[in-house]
């Protein structure tokens, strides 16, 4: 087992699992920078090999729902909104994903206005959002990956994943095994997103963010440690649940 002082080398190791997810996005972001011509829009067809690479690749990425490149306005030409994004389905099929994107529409699919895509415009250089229910794309349990993309100081849109919270769960939990502390992974919106005890449900919301406590604490943590993967998402241990806090600890 790692030694129960281990917060950091837990997070360390977590991202270390969860890297080649973003290693898959920034594939995603340069072929859009390779295809795209140097004094033109783009164009539909500029974009049917990635789309052949991203039907290929989803049948192997069992952790992704769907994946793909979401524009900025008119990045492609004549289109205020555009994706190329293959998504899987429950009967493991795969095929791209074709969203309503009239302005008009009672049921229009508004990426722009989207946390995953608004943070990535303003600059974060890896958003993880979520997990959510995806009733608008995939209908299921998501967490959304993306990476802005960038040319010349242009933002061009993201590259994007909707990643299976499931899998990623069961990835974070074969690492959080490795201590016998009670330990879990917190997101930005204090939502846990992995633990390897019950004291704490996958989605649920934490009162605060997780911060170090010097007193025996079982509503408080003994060790927090950012996850070097960029993400913001936190490797916290608790103090057992037998611990108890000092008198003079507020309630």
């Amino acid at each position: 087992m790692i030694p129960t002082t281990s917060a950091a080398v837990l997070a360390e190791e977590a991202s270390r699992q969860l890297e080649p997810l973003y290693g898959m996005l920034r594939e995603i972001a340069d072929e859009v920078l390779r295809i795209r011509p140097p004094r033109a829009a783009l164009t539909e067809a500029h974009f049917s090999g990635l789309h052949r690479r991203l039907a290929d690749r989803l049948h192997d990425e069992h952790a992704v729902w769907g994946m793909g490149f979401i524009a900025a306005p008119f990045v492609v030409e004549d289109q205020e909104r555009y994706l190329a994004w293959w998504q899987r389905n429950n009967n493991d099929r795969v095929a791209r994903l074709r969203l309503n994107f009239d302005p008009t529409s009672i049921d229009v699919y508004d990426y722009l206005q989207m946390d995953w895509y608004q943070l990535a415009k303003r600059g974060q250089a890896r958003v993880a959002y979520g997990p959510y229910v995806d009733y608008s794309g995939s209908d299921m349990y998501t967490i959304t990956a993306t990476i802005p993309v960038v040319a010349d100081g242009a933002f061009l849109g993201v590259a994007g994943a909707d990643l299976v919270v499931g899998e990623i769960e069961r990835t974070l939990l074969e690492v959080l095994r490795q201590t016998d502390d009670d330990a879990v992974v917190v997101n930005t919106e204090r939502r846990v997103i992995a633990a390897n005890t019950a004291r704490w449900v996958v989605g649920s919301r934490l009162a605060a963010v997780p911060a170090v406590s010097a007193q025996p604490d079982p509503h408080a943590f003994r060790q927090v440690a950012e996850m070097p993967l960029g993400t913001g998402w936190v490797v916290a241990i608790g103090w057992p649940e037998s611990a108890q806090a000092s008198p003079d600890s507020p309630a």
